[in-house]
């Protein structure tokens, strides 16, 4: 009798969901001004921008020393990295005849050498490192930069972006409209670090956040708006739930959810009201602003 309880016990858990959660260990302040951190894939040093009106500034994570990587003031939008983080792409404003143009342009980190990529255009293209290269989705074409550094062979060579409300893959050459929720307004688009799943916001559809599957199109709504969403892994999606009074933001929490919408938890940040804009590696660290300071969390 005794060993079938034990038997049937042991069916019991086993059919049981393992429950995971992230365990937050250490909170510190890194840097006293900047925004929209970028962490290095290593998970060794932090990528801030506009540190004292400056540019992009490099911060070191052992011992919170900052290097000044590109000296400019009309950086725009999104930052992006190398596979080993030696060198940053990013767009930059221009202001002709009373037009505004953007320019994308990397940096090498080591040197702080500039180079522009493209010309001058009055259109946001999409951009992302693929291995080696810097490859610029241009809708109808494809611009590729091969650089010197990272070199590693990509089976795929994706770019993500949205367009014209549209939710686009970039596959190779190719232009895909995807848009898994129909017409809708598409925010934050994010692919996986294994190139498998695309993390974003629906605005119209629930204001919701979902995981959509590459190779299978499969569709999975997490089951709650989780903004500014970065991948700790192939598995965990941070991000922020905020609250604004209809005019600026007024509070904001860090979450975490598994990428099959299980596991959803709030990220304690203590007495920080305002953290946003997260940005993690695969090691555990958050990067994150909280009013106009930049921080780094640790789980595990």
């Amino acid at each position: 009798m005794k060993n079938r309880l034990y038997i049937i016990m042991l069916i019991t858990f086993a059919a049981m969901p393992c429950l995971s959660q992230l365990n937050v260990v250490s909170i510190s302040k890194i840097a006293d001004a900047g925004h929209s951190p970028l962490i290095y894939p290593s998970g060794q040093f932090v990528l801030v921008q506009d540190a004292g009106e400056q540019g992009l500034t490099q911060i070191n994570l052992s011992n919170n020393q900052q290097k000044l990587i590109v000296s400019e003031h009309n950086i725009e939008g999104d930052i992006y990295l190398s596979d080993g983080g030696t060198m940053v792409a990013y767009r930059t404003a221009l202001y002709q005849d009373h037009l505004r143009y953007h320019v994308i342009r990397s940096a090498d980190i080591n040197s702080g050498m500039v180079k522009d990529l493209d010309t001058p255009s009055r259109e946001l293209y999409a951009l992302r490192f693929t291995g080696g290269k810097i490859k610029i989705a241009k809708r109808t074409t494809m611009r590729s930069v091969r650089l010197l550094n990272d070199i590693r062979k990509v089976e795929q060579e994706y770019i993500v972006a949205v367009e014209d409300d549209d939710l686009i893959l970039y596959i190779g050459n190719k232009r895909k409209v995807i848009s898994p929720n129909g017409k809708d307004t598409y925010l934050w688009e994010r692919i996986s670090p294994d190139e498998k799943n695309i993390v974003y916001v629906a605005v119209n559809d629930k204001c919701h956040t979902y995981v959509y599957n590459i190779d299978s199109g499969q569709l999975t709504d997490l089951g709650y708006y989780i903004g500014a969403p970065t991948w700790l892994d192939n598995n965990w999606i941070i991000g922020q739930q905020d609250e604004d009074d209809g005019h600026q933001m007024t509070r904001s929490r860090l979450v975490a959810v598994q990428a099959d919408g299980s596991n959803f938890q709030v990220l304690p940040t203590k007495d920080l009201i305002m953290p946003i804009n997260p940005s993690a590696s695969k090691n555990g660290k958050i990067a994150f602003e909280n009013e106009g300071k930049i921080y780094i969390m640790e789980v595990k």
